[in-house]
Parts: C-alpha cells; structure tokens; sequence
C-alpha cells in the first residue's frame, strides 16, 4: 500500500512539474520561416541571343519544391567586369536571406549536366594572363553541394550528368568562387553551389537537351541538397 501511494505520489509530482515548466515558457505560435531557394541563370552573352540557364531560372521562380520556395533570379552577364554580375547576387542575397544558392551557367559544347565542386580563384584576361579574382585570399572553395549523389540522382532519372573539378576561368567559375567566399567571409548560413548546362534543344539546335529535362533536372538537384541536408 505504502508503495502505491509513492507510485502515485511521483506521479502527481512530476506531473506537477512538467506543468510548472511548459507553463512558464512562452508559446511562440509564429510559423517558422519557409526555406528559400534562390535560383540563379545567365542572360544572353556573346552569340548566344538566349541563355538556358536564365530561361530555367525564370521557369522555376515562385515554385515551391518539398516546402521551400524558390527565387529565380536572371544575372546580367558582364565578361570584362565579373564585379558587376556578381554584385546582383549580393544584392538579392541581402534582400530575400536565401539558406540555398543554385547558381546555373551554359557550357556551350558540353552534353551533359555538368555538376562543379571547386571554385577557383582564378580569372583569365584578354591578354591571356591569370589573374586572381579577389586578390588576398584563398585560391579555392569546395562546394558544399553532395556532387556525387546529385550526379547519380539525373543518371536514375536519365539524364546525362556528371561531376566536374573545373568550371573555366570566366565569370561561370568567377560566380561559384566569389559566393563561396562571400558566405565565408560573411559567415552566412548558406549552401552554395553551381552547375553548368548544354546548349537547348531547338530547330537551329537539335542536339541540344530538352529544355524541359534541364528544367526538372534541376528541381531534383533542389530536392537532392534538400533531402540531404535535412538530416543535419
């Protein structure tokens, strides 16, 4: 009998307790901000009158992929001055807080999705010299992108992916390197990373890739990073 009514006695207490505690907490009954997504893509350059990568970033802006929401944002392409590109992804960085960036640029000759791991500090000029794209700091940056798993997800979904060490010397790779040392200098919570696309399909094209197939391709290297960096 004793033992029961110290059963039941331990009970009350800790019932007592846990209702004094969650009692005294206040109760944030605010929605926890979406994720958001921004979704960058090239304008025309050189003689490339349109630009995939700005028609997928366009194609996918107010999309929403397993709950975040997704920004796509055109850049300006400026070959003789990267600062100027690169500085509209600052600038939308600092307005919208975005927790992932997918930057996306056309490789003309390639036939695949091209996925890239490194940025490099390195920029190439008229005169053929090299020359570092911000001067004193570190030569690279990893992305932080799973390269490995995002290329066997578009294999499963038959698209012809692959991972890639080298993005160029232009402003493709000069956008990969500044935004991964941006976020580091700035220690801003954001995965960054970038992926290179083929020329799409048209009647002056036909060998390009469907510009549908490169628009889902990239919604599943969303879902890929998302899926990924849920566990953590």
């Amino acid at each position: 009998m004793k033992i029961k009514n110290l059963v039941l006695t331990a009970i009350v207490f800790v019932v007592l307790v846990n209702t004094t505690i969650v009692g005294s907490q206040p109760i944030n009954l605010a929605e926890e901000e979406p994720t958001k997504v921004l979704v960058t893509g090239f304008g025309p350059f050189l003689d490339f009158e349109v630009n995939p990568s700005e028609l997928i970033a366009e194609e996918l802006d107010g999309e929403i992929i397993n709950g975040a929401e997704i920004i796509g944002l055109p850049v300006l392409v400026n070959l003789s001055n990267f600062t100027e590109s690169i500085e509209i992804v600052y600038q939308t960085i600092e307005d919208y807080n975005p927790d992932y960036v997918f930057s996306i640029g056309l490789a003309a000759g390639e036939d695949k999705i091209r996925i890239e791991k490194i940025g490099y500090n390195l920029k190439i000029e008229k005169n053929s010299s090299l020359e570092k794209i911000i001067p004193d700091k570190r030569w690279m940056y990893l992305s932080p992108f799973p390269v490995l798993k995002i290329a066997r997800e578009l294999r499963k979904e038959n698209v012809p992916a692959r991972i890639s060490l080298f993005g160029g010397l232009s402003l493709c790779n000069g956008l990969l390197y500044s935004l991964l040392n941006h976020i580091k200098v700035n220690d801003l919570e954001i995965k960054s990373g970038f992926i290179h696309i083929p020329l799409h399909k048209t009647e002056d094209n036909p060998e390009g890739m469907k510009l549908e197939t490169m628009v889902n391709a990239t919604k599943t290297v969303v879902q890929v990073c998302l899926d990924f960096y849920s566990w953590f």
